[in-house]
């Protein structure tokens, strides 16, 4: 669907109907239709000798920054407030811009004009909405500083292996619990029954929760032992030290949207918040957005034309919606105020 007017947006939108119950509703602007769902860390620049070198380097380039630029960390920020802020000075981070207002999200798809853009909206469950505080978000935000071979499918086959080995011996031993039972003689009233339960569904079920259990509490045990996953588990507690002192493997994979603080003027006027994306069983791949968070107009598009774009940023301009007024800093604000003379 092309969109070629404010208005063909709204209609669009209308089109498209309130999001579900439990859901929230996010856009994103790419300026050119190109642009992938990723954030810029994992981005690869195909003009460079090593296309993958941001990621490659990512915590040599956190560092590097707070080494040469103490002064604009506070010793109290989070990892997660120190990636915003990185964010918000250009270095490539694990983190993708959101708003939540579709105009702004226009603003960004128009602002260039040599290509065709695209508006995207975003649907996210409620419970994949976090605050930085989250322990979700101490887990993501520390994968940045692991160095770029971190790699966790090793140990996720070691945790599987385990926790099978775990769930036989909890089953080998229900069953000879079962035996021992049946085997008393001197509980010959209670054969009848204790025959009667342990065929019956409620304990096959019993049992199967127990293997559960039990696979469960080896994998976790086990993942979290592995000496990588140690250090991980290091870098969370120093950010956060009210940290539990275990990982659930299943959070490294995963993409979360992130409520920042509104103490960023930038933020406040983009009603601005970010995904925040952790790995794909290696630090190297990125987590991936799930197809269902991505809605579309009958399976289409929005696509803002680039013939279109220049009438789009005047008509964004009579809504408020401006760089002058999205990027409120002295610096952004030079060009404008000055062309304004012209």
């Amino acid at each position: 669907m092309e969109i070629t007017t404010i208005t063909e947006l709204f209609g669009a939108l209308k089109e498209l109907g309130e999001p579900e119950h439990g859901h929230t509703r996010f856009f994103r602007g790419h300026s050119r239709i190109s642009y992938e769902l990723k954030p810029s860390i994992y981005r690869l620049k195909s003009e460079e000798r090593d296309p993958s070198y941001l990621i490659k380097n990512e915590e040599k380039i956190i560092q590097d920054a707070i080494t040469n630029c103490p002064d604009s960390f506070s010793p109290n920020d989070a990892l997660f407030e120190k990636l915003v802020r990185l964010q918000h000075y250009g270095y490539a981070t694990r983190l993708l811009d959101l708003t939540a207002n579709a105009l702004v999200a226009l603003y960004f798809a128009v602002e260039k004009a040599d290509e065709d853009g695209e508006l995207i909206v975003l649907d996210i469950p409620d419970t994949e909405i976090k605050y930085d505080d989250s322990d979700v978000v101490a887990v993501l935000s520390a994968i940045s500083l692991r160095n770029s071979g971190f790699d966790i499918e090793g140990y996720l086959k070691s945790a599987r292996d385990e926790s099978k080995i775990a769930a036989d011996i909890y089953s080998h031993e229900q069953e000879e619990k079962k035996k021992r039972m049946l085997e008393d003689t001197e509980r010959e009233f209670m054969r009848d029954v204790d025959k009667n339960y342990f065929n019956s569904e409620i304990y096959k079920q019993s049992i199967e929760t127990g293997e559960r259990q039990a696979f469960h509490k080896a994998y976790i045990e086990t993942f979290n032992k592995q000496e990588e996953v140690r250090r991980l588990l290091h870098d969370i507690r120093h950010d956060k030290p009210s940290f539990a002192p275990i990982i659930n493997p299943n959070d490294l994979n995963r993409v979360v949207c992130v409520r920042a603080k509104l103490n960023n003027p930038r933020i406040i006027r983009q009603q601005g918040c970010f995904l925040l994306f952790g790995m794909n069983g290696k630090k190297q791949n990125c987590a991936e957005i799930k197809e269902t968070w991505i809605r579309s107009c009958n399976d289409n598009k929005l696509i803002i034309k680039k013939e279109f774009k220049n009438e789009i940023l005047k008509e964004l301009k009579s809504f408020g919606i401006s760089r002058q007024n999205l990027f409120p800093e002295l610096d952004a604000q030079a060009k404008d105020i000055m062309d304004k003379y012209r």
